[in-house]
């Protein structure tokens, strides 16, 4: 299980940095990451995981705990991913 976690983790870095290059915008920060990251290990995965983190590296903390609650994913859990998404 723990390597299904690993291997997914890695699958949605690269998804990330293709999306972004493609789309032609760079990165937030690679705190978007860290927060994806987190999630990723913690279970919680998707689109709606993924905005909920970007709009918390762009500092809009409401919006990245509402996103993650729609997601499932826990108070506790969601608020400590968008602290690290909003880490400069």
């Amino acid at each position: 299980m723990r390597i299904r976690r690993i291997v997914t983790g890695a699958a949605l870095a690269a998804g990330l940095s293709v999306a972004s290059a493609v789309a032609g915008h760079t990165p937030a920060a690679a705190d978007q990451l860290d927060c994806s990251f987190y999630l990723a290990f913690q279970g919680y995965s998707g689109k709606i995981v993924d905005i909920g983190c970007n709009f918390g590296a762009q500092g809009d903390q409401v919006i990245c705990e509402g996103s993650l609650r729609i997601a499932g994913v826990p108070d506790d859990i969601g608020r400590e991913a968008c602290r690290r998404a909003a880490l400069p």
